[in-house]
């Protein structure tokens, strides 16, 4: 990006003649610069990415679908699909308490649930012990047809079936005035 800077007409331009030796600097227009420039910083997520999502499974987040909804465009661009009431986005291979992400959701405003989640990889075991080791906190596991774990703030983990490869969904889910035990 200093490159682009600097062909852009930033503070390290060349803005004379060059000498013998020295490197030739291209000076671009404005508007080839700007496209550069934010093309380059396409596709990062901020480094706060993780924290602030790790937060907001485990429960321990405050925010509205609408925030959400807003930060995934922001640092993740469009939805993927809008699939369950919820809009999906490529995590972009965020790290989520030592699990690689695949894909965040969050709930479309007249689905009646506050929810964000995300799709990561790993079998179930193993995601819940990234999460209890990293984030300190357990996960109980709940009766039923199909396995799935609680952990006393609200944070949910179950395992997809019907996949190649083993994957976890772990989100947090409110409904009207909460879904805290």
């Amino acid at each position: 990006m200093a490159n682009t800077a600097a062909a852009c007409g930033g503070r390290n331009a060349r803005r004379s003649r060059p000498r013998k030796g020295q490197r030739i600097t291209v000076r671009w227009p404005l508007s080839l610069c700007a496209l550069l420039l934010s093309l380059s910083a396409a596709g990062k997520i901020p480094s706060h990415f993780g924290d602030q999502m790790e937060a907001q499974l485990s429960c321990r987040g405050e925010w509205s679908t609408d925030y959400w909804r807003s930060y995934f465009r922001q640092y993740l661009g469009q939805p993927l699909r809008v699939w369950g009431e919820a809009e999906w986005f490529d995590a972009q291979k965020a790290q989520l308490a030592g699990n690689p992400a695949l894909e965040v959701w969050v709930e479309l405003p007249d689905s009646g649930v506050r929810m964000v989640g995300a799709l990561v990889k790993g079998k179930v075991d193993t995601v819940r012990k990234n999460i209890e080791q990293r984030l300190g906190y357990t996960f109980e596991s709940l009766p039923g047809p199909y396995p799935r774990y609680l952990s006393k703030m609200g944070s949910v983990l179950v395992p997809v079936t019907g996949t190649n490869e083993e994957q976890v969904k772990w989100y947090c889910a409110r409904w009207h005035l909460g879904n805290r035990p």
